[in-house]
């Protein structure tokens, strides 16, 4: 299925939700799409797809998570002093990386920044959570829904860089399958 007809399938399903789904009670959908496919997904989300969920009667509230992370860490000394400590060797980096992915983790940075936005969906309104691919290499999705399942108030679409395998989410198409994702996966 094209990620057009992806898009209308989750607006469908959003607007006659299934109370009693094997995915459970929440509200989420993953609408998956090839990393390739990322510039495009972006273009026609900004160009149409915003317009076509408010024509349906959707208000959006949108998430990006790449703004999310930019302003935590332009505010984290760790990540600046070592970054530059690490600069030089790809080992040291890696560790960098983990740490910083592990501070975003420990201080629920995103976990916080999706519960604090759904707050400003209304009652026919829906939260579209964008750039998963700045998670990459600090953390996966998964673990953070898995956190933040039982204070989800609101339906949230999450557009998903990656392969769908049968109930599995495969990450940018690299990391490995998870299936402990209990959402709607498109």
């Amino acid at each position: 299925m094209n990620v057009d007809n992806k898009y209308k399938a989750v607006l469908d399903h959003l607007l006659a939700p299934h109370v009693h789904d094997h995915a459970g009670d929440k509200t989420i959908c993953y609408l998956t799409f090839p990393i390739d496919q990322m510039l495009e997904v972006k273009k026609k989300l900004n160009s149409t797809w915003i317009s076509l969920a408010r024509n349906k009667g959707l208000d959006v509230v949108v998430l990006s998570l790449h703004d999310v992370l930019k302003a935590f860490f332009a505010k984290d000394t760790y990540r600046i002093e070592a970054g530059e400590d690490a600069a030089d060797d790809l080992y040291e980096m890696k560790e960098v990386f983990a740490s910083l992915g592990s501070n975003l983790d420990n201080q629920r940075v995103i976990d916080q920044a999706i519960l604090s936005e759904q707050e400003k969906v209304g009652d026919s309104g829906m939260l579209f959570i964008t750039d998963l691919e700045a998670l990459h290499p600090y953390t996966r999705f998964g673990p953070i829904e898995q956190r933040i399942y039982n204070e989800i108030k609101v339906p949230i679409v999450v557009f998903y860089p990656g392969e769908r395998s049968g109930s599995a989410l495969k990450y940018l198409g690299f990391y490995p399958e998870d299936g402990n994702y209990r959402s709607k996966h498109f």
